[in-house]
């Protein structure tokens, strides 16, 4: 072999190897790390709330969404129907109906349930400030970061700002003790 076409059979060699990691490394880089989960997010959770007495209100962090749990005890709950309008005053088997259940039947087909709330606390109509609960002049929520005051319902009441909080989509179990909440379309942390 003559030294030229030594040369650059040599050349074309390194140059072919050279490509080849370049290429690897390329290939590596592009695969995700053990940091980065795969797949979909879960958006449905289940909460245990077995322990909740009335009155008591929870936050929870479900992978970059914050949730309050709200158990409404019995001047919370006729506070609540009574901002929707349902008159409670003198009416006897109304109000043992608050005291003895969690819903009521408003119109046909029309089931409301008062006793627990479960809703988002960032307020998506300002900065994004996480609202205090069970706070404000209204009993319900408050968003310091705006002076905002919100209802039992998480509707504004008072504030600079009008988008109310959102209200998630949540089941409970017949034994009162799991709720499963649905964060799919709730405003992230991250």
């Amino acid at each position: 072999m003559k030294p030229a076409n030594f040369l650059y059979a040599a050349t074309g060699g390194v140059l072919l190897l050279t490509v080849a990691a370049g290429v690897y490394f390329l290939f590596q880089t592009m695969s995700p790390s053990a940091d980065i989960p795969s797949g979909p997010r879960n958006t449905v959770y289940t909460l245990s709330v077995e322990g909740f007495e009335p009155g008591q209100v929870s936050t929870y962090r479900l992978d970059g969404v914050l949730v309050v749990v709200w158990r409404r005890d019995f001047e919370q709950k006729v506070q609540s129907l009574e901002l929707l309008g349902v008159e409670i005053d003198g009416n006897a088997d109304l109000l043992e109906m608050v005291r003895t259940t969690d819903q009521i039947e408003i119109e046909p087909d029309l089931v409301l349930h008062f006793e627990w709330f479960v809703v988002s606390p960032i307020n998506t109509g300002g900065y994004g400030c996480i609202v205090l609960s069970d706070a404000g002049d209204l009993g319900g929520f408050y968003d310091p970061c705006q002076d905002v005051h919100f209802d039992l319902w998480g509707r504004v009441r008072s504030g600079s700002t009008e988008a109310d909080l959102q209200i998630l989509p949540w089941n409970i179990s017949d034994d009162a003790s799991v709720i499963t909440v649905d964060v799919g379309n709730a405003p992230r942390l991250d």
